[in-house]
């Protein structure tokens, strides 16, 4: 929910908070796994992070937006593909890694099936799904380029922020980043006023200046392809792999499968074909994913043997949740138990557990 919290002229704002965060969490190991919004706070002054004093609020609220998103909202820099960050060059593969949870390839069983990583994959180079988000245009054209695995963290989620942080925003405001860490990323008006972050839906009005469409719209993924050249004649691309929710029960636990591509193409559309064969490059390669569920098997989403097993499991989280000093909201827990608030209250209802009870026994 919104904070209602009004920015002091001399303050800093989120961007610049955010990028004091992440140097300073980088610089300093002390300051992750829970350490007091105060001392966070204190330390981005006294570390020459920032020259004015930030508002705890605020650096609160940007922590939040840094736990709950992915690796684009974590770094400034581009993180690399799976594969090539875990790849051993001595064993000529991956040794002892299992990926077969955080990735999906072309051919790989459903995620609730039994899945192992094929040898082709672990022995062999694969093209990084990575260089997709660095050279959308290069890696497009070029089908010995073509990603036959995504990386659900490297490429899905990381491409659908860093597309959103390179948006033309107006003014700088928390729920910029609030939209930008959301997976599948609300790329559609309707999408994003159904999402429940803000009592008043027009805090989200600097986010929707910039939506490319007006229904329910969802990105798993987003690429912009930009041609260089003067103002008249410059040309962008933006392309997304939509995600779709076919049946009750994906829509009940949030699980989306690969949908539609969409794009849009602003700029030298009758003169210049070559973003045009992009599209159609595109399609053709995302229509190997297309209809999968593009996440791991959650372990909270229906592997839990009884209910014992499942109230000690997030009875265990609460409790690590406290010891780091962060509050143990649903949400959290079920971050921690690889699924989504809904998931958790579904087995918490199925199993007739109480909440307060699963808070008071840790």
């Amino acid at each position: 929910m919104s904070s209602g919290y009004i920015q002091a002229r001399d303050e800093p704002g989120p961007t610049e908070i955010l990028q004091a965060l992440r140097q300073a969490l980088s610089d300093n190991s002390r300051l992750k796994g829970g350490a007091p919004t105060e001392e966070i706070a204190t330390q981005l002054i006294l570390g020459g992070y920032l020259r004015e004093k930030p508002s705890l609020t605020l650096v609160e609220e940007m922590l939040e937006v840094l736990e709950v998103g992915g690796l684009g909202l974590r770094s400034p820099t581009l993180q690399p593909c799976s594969f090539e960050f875990f790849w051993d060059d001595d064993e000529g593969g991956l040794g002892n890694i299992d990926l077969s949870m955080s990735i999906e390839w072309v051919g790989a069983p459903d995620i609730w099936e039994e899945r192992t990583v094929p040898e082709k994959l672990t022995h062999a180079r694969t093209p990084s799904c990575t260089d997709l988000i660095s050279d959308p245009a290069g890696i497009l054209r070029n089908t010995e380029h073509w990603p036959i695995h995504v990386c659900g963290e490297e490429f899905l989620r990381q491409s659908t922020e860093l597309w959103a942080q390179t948006q033309a925003f107006m003014a700088d405001t928390l729920n910029i980043y609030r939209w930008a860490s959301m997976h599948p990323l609300p790329i559609g008006r309707r999408a994003l006023m159904l999402n429940r972050q803000v009592v008043d839906l027009s805090e989200w009005s600097e986010v929707f200046n910039v939506l490319p469409f007006e229904e329910y719209e969802k990105a798993v993924w987003a690429l912009r392809v930009e041609v260089e050249g003067s103002l008249a004649s410059r040309s962008v691309l933006d392309l997304f792999g939509l995600a779709e929710y076919p049946t009750d029960y994906h829509q009940e636990f949030g699980i989306p499968i690969g949908g539609d591509l969409a794009y849009v193409l602003r700029g030298r559309r009758g003169r210049d074909t070559s973003l045009t064969d992009l599209v159609h490059n595109a399609e053709r390669w995302w229509s190997q994913f297309r209809g999968r569920a593009l996440r791991g098997r959650p372990r909270g989403s229906g592997t839990w043997k009884d209910a014992d097993e499942f109230r000690e499991a997030a009875r265990n989280v609460v409790g690590m949740l406290r010891e780091r000093g962060y509050k143990p909201t649903q949400e959290r827990v079920a971050e921690v138990l690889d699924c989504n608030d809904r998931v958790l209250r579904y087995w918490i209802k199925r199993y007739g557990l109480n909440w307060n009870d699963i808070l008071k026994a840790t």
